[in-house]
């Protein structure tokens, strides 16, 4: 085998995963024989970040060099670093999951310079810290009014920008920080404005097409945030990692407790206002019927049979469509109701 010297832990990870990248590869097929790995360039780009992340943290906190002193100790600590930082519980699921990439990666890489990669010391535990939220466990994740109110008394003028976009758009909080004034238009419908995004690229998640009207209750503070900026200039002047950090200080200082809401608690709270104005309290009953399918395993319209019922579904259906749509998802997404809508 062959050896080489000693090379930087960030390079390392760069290495670890190009020996895993399966871009433009069936992963169905790489899982039947065994041998998959990353197999888009979102996800490649999403692992790189969340282990450079982990590896930098590693080395301030715990002067780690190289990924082969990494250990789960470090693991579960970070872990712990992050729910403290108030990080969602399903960005931490993603965490894990590119923390396992990595260890697989390196491995890989390993078999390369090491006589014997069989003795690298395994970093991730077997078990996962974190569940990925598949509706059994879903529950209500948003701020109440007056929670944001006190978040946002605590924040910098810069950082309750982005969280009223988050609260009052559904905005995520990458894409809080990267809207632009052009992107906000007159409404076609009448007075007011529309958030219109046509190419998302570098600011909605998977660059997609985004159009929501902009609320009544924001449209002073949109105007004074656009006033004399140019068409290019974004609306908030601070880095999603600074809007983070500013909201999980400011739940300490107001005592808001996060409980693993973070930024995306805001977003919670806008589909729930949603589905108060789109639906009716039986379209309301119908859906939490649906969620309920969904949670034992059924087909979401598992027993409307009556015509009375079939209609009832397809209204609320098309509302909450209506509100992912809004959020930035597909539709027919039962699994995300359950997170956004449940009780």
């Amino acid at each position: 085998m062959a050896r080489r010297g000693r090379t930087s832990i960030v390079r390392e990870i760069k290495e670890s995963l190009q020996a895993i990248d399966k871009i433009g590869e069936s992963k169905r097929e790489a899982m039947k024989v065994g041998t998959n790995g990353i197999h888009s360039k979102k996800q490649m780009a999403n692992t790189m970040s969340d282990a450079q992340n982990f590896v930098k943290w590693c080395r301030s906190e715990h002067g780690v060099k190289s990924i082969n002193e990494l250990n789960e100790v470090h693991y579960v600590s970070y872990i712990a670093y992050l729910s403290e930082k108030g990080v969602s519980q399903g960005h931490r699921v993603n965490v894990e999951t590119s923390l396992r990439l990595l260890e697989k990666g390196f491995k890989e890489r390993s078999k390369r310079f090491e006589d014997n990669p069989l003795t690298l010391i395994r970093f991730c535990p077997e078990k996962r810290l974190e569940t990925s939220l598949r509706g059994s466990d879903a529950k209500n994740r948003s701020y109440t009014d007056a929670e944001v109110q006190l978040i946002r008394e605590k924040c910098s003028d810069e950082v309750t920008k982005a969280v009223d976009l988050m609260r009052e758009m559904g905005l995520r909080v990458k894409e809080a920080v990267n809207v632009r004034v052009e992107h906000f238009v007159p409404n076609d419908i009448g007075n007011g404005w529309c958030l219109n995004i046509e190419k998302g690229t570098g600011i909605t998640k998977g660059g997609r097409f985004r159009q929501v009207n902009v609320p009544q209750s924001l449209e002073q503070r949109l105007e004074s945030w656009i006033a004399y900026k140019s068409p290019e200039e974004r609306i908030v002047n601070v880095s999603y990692s600074t809007v983070r950090d500013g909201v999980n200080a400011a739940c300490k200082r107001g005592g808001v407790e996060q409980a693993g809401r973070g930024c995306h608690g805001f977003r919670h709270a806008y589909a729930r206002e949603r589905m108060n104005q789109l639906m009716t309290s039986e379209q309301k009953q119908m859906i939490s019927r649906v969620l309920e399918n969904r949670k034992m395993g059924r087909v979401a319209d598992y027993g409307i049979l009556r015509e009375h019922d079939k209609q009832l579904y397809a209204e609320a259906k098309k509302a909450m469509d209506q509100i992912h749509s809004e959020l930035g998802h597909g539709k027919n997404r039962w699994g995300l109701a359950m997170r956004y809508m449940s009780d």
